[in-house]
């Protein structure tokens, strides 16, 4: 969108930083780095390399307990492969919190599983873990993450079926009177 600045961004859920390095800070001034395992944040500093790091802001905390971000602080927001391991009201919370961060014009890009294969579109799938390292993860059907977006006041503008993802450019929504 021509619109969207390039100057800030955040990485939610961002790991040990792999889209940060090698997609988002090739396009971005500064990455802003969310990330609940402070040794994963450790590991980012390290991956990144002194050079890219210091454009980077590295923040642990939860996402389904995170502040609001400062207002007009970010341009985009990146979650990938993240709300799956979140509740409905903590995904709901967390898209609020990050929200109050976006400038004007700015938008969140979200890549999350969809149902595939012989699973059928339109229903939850859960993957139990196992041992004691494992997560749980829910797959959740278009229809719904769209529902959760338009809960934390978000629009769609546009969106991409992958084999196994769906992609979503999103936006605050507009107040009607």
């Amino acid at each position: 969108h021509p619109q969207i600045k390039t100057k800030n961004i955040v990485d939610a859920g961002a790991g040990v930083g792999r889209v940060s390095k090698n997609v988002l800070l090739k396009r971005f001034d500064s990455v802003l780095l969310i990330e609940a395992d402070s040794g994963w944040l450790k590991r980012a500093r390290v991956y990144m390399g002194k050079k890219r790091a210091s454009r980077c802001t590295f923040f642990c905390s939860r996402l389904e307990e995170l502040k609001p971000l400062a207002p007009e602080s970010t341009d985009i927001i990146w979650i990938q492969w993240t709300l799956q391991y979140l509740t409905e009201m903590d995904v709901i919370k967390c898209l609020k919190a990050l929200k109050a961060g976006l400038r004007d014009h700015g938008a969140f890009i979200i890549k999350e599983n969809r149902p595939y294969g012989q699973q059928r579109p339109d229903r939850f799938y859960m993957e139990t873990p196992a041992g004691e390292e494992g997560r749980f993860d829910v797959t959740r059907p278009d229809a719904h993450h769209k529902l959760l977006f338009d809960m934390a006041g978000l629009e769609v503008l546009e969106w991409q079926e992958g084999e196994e993802t769906h992609t979503y450019a999103l936006r605050i929504k507009k107040e009607t009177t």
